[in-house]
């Protein structure tokens, strides 16, 4: 019997070889922000992808308005690109986690999409283990998005990261990647999920993807209201390399990667002032961790009405070897 799971996501506090033959995405159309017309879907048997996604989005700012938070709007660019990506992923192998079977994350995957702001993903699939083609016209069941996205957002302390994740304030879009698998004929075929929570405040210089360790680059923006530049950050973890589907079913809370130099504006202690004019900020830096190879992350922090701590509102990549 298959059974429907839930990863845990770790709340952004810094605590914490071969594939199978890899499935082309289901690419959604190339777009931003798109209103949904959601209505009745719930009442449907059976969901195309678009309406599956629909329906998600649908349901998660139904359960923020039990809290009083703003609605977030269905995001069609990278976001849902690269939560498909995932989806798919994850149907064709049977794991659950936040890890691709190549090694990637969430933010890496969103960047590869084209995305620049901050993501933050909730995933759901079977954990199986069992290879599968996906289904590239799948019929989805309105009642198994509803479970989903139930599951998430009725977790429990301390295991409540999805709940969480759905109820930050700051969320404005939503990337929702939906996959099922072709069931064999003692099967059923079970929906696999990843809803990619975007904090989009600003605009950014692009930075390239692959560089030389140690060298610098140029990082620039503006950011928008209601958020205010705090600082730049760089990050390193391990180069991506692939990873076996057990091990993907052992990972679970994906930590994001605490900077190892922060940049913050003249008067802060600081080995390279970050210079601001207005919420126009820039700054050249050095990318190099000890001299090790790596994936290094740049990111923007900023505050945000309400917030205790500066936040990240940017989290880009880069390979460096």
């Amino acid at each position: 019997m298959l059974i429907a799971c839930v990863g845990a996501l770790a709340a952004l506090g810094f605590q914490e070889a071969s594939a199978a033959p890899e499935v082309q995405a289901n690419k959604p159309a190339a777009g931003s922000n798109e209103p949904c017309a959601a209505s009745g879907l719930a009442n449907k048997p059976w969901l195309t992808l678009s309406e599956a996604r629909c329906l998600m989005v649908a349901l998660v700012n139904r359960d923020r308005a039990t809290m009083g938070l703003p609605p977030v709007e269905l995001d069609l660019g990278p976001s849902t690109i690269a939560g498909q990506r995932h989806a798919e992923d994850m149907a064709s192998h049977g794991y659950l986690g936040h890890w691709g079977t190549d090694g990637s994350t969430p933010e890496q995957r969103y960047n590869q999409a084209g995305g620049a702001d901050m993501v933050l993903e909730n995933a759901s699939c079977l954990t199986d283990e069992a290879p599968r083609p996906v289904d590239p016209t799948p019929k989805i069941a309105a009642s198994q998005v509803a479970l989903a996205e139930s599951m998430f957002f009725n977790e429990v302390p301390p295991n409540d990261g999805h709940r969480k994740n759905i109820l930050r304030r700051f969320h404005k879009r939503l990337g929702v990647g939906v996959a099922q698998f072709v069931p064999a004929s003692n099967e059923i075929a079970v929906p696999c999920f990843s809803q990619e929570f975007i904090d989009a405040y600003g605009s950014y210089a692009p930075i390239p993807a692959t560089i030389a360790v140690g060298q610098s680059i140029h990082v620039e923006g503006m950011l928008t209201a209601p958020a205010h530049v705090a600082g730049v950050g760089l990050a390193r973890v391990p180069l991506p390399a692939p990873v076996s589907v057990p091990e993907l079913n052992r990972r679970r809370s994906y930590p994001v990667p605490p900077p190892y130099q922060m940049y913050w504006p003249p008067g802060y202690v600081t080995p390279v002032p970050l210079r601001i004019q207005g919420e126009g900020f820039a700054i050249d830096v050095p990318v190099s961790d000890r001299g090790q190879p790596g994936l290094y992350e740049l990111s923007i922090w900023a505050k945000l009405p309400g917030e205790a701590d500066f936040v990240i509102v940017s989290l880009r990549t880069m390979r460096a070897e």
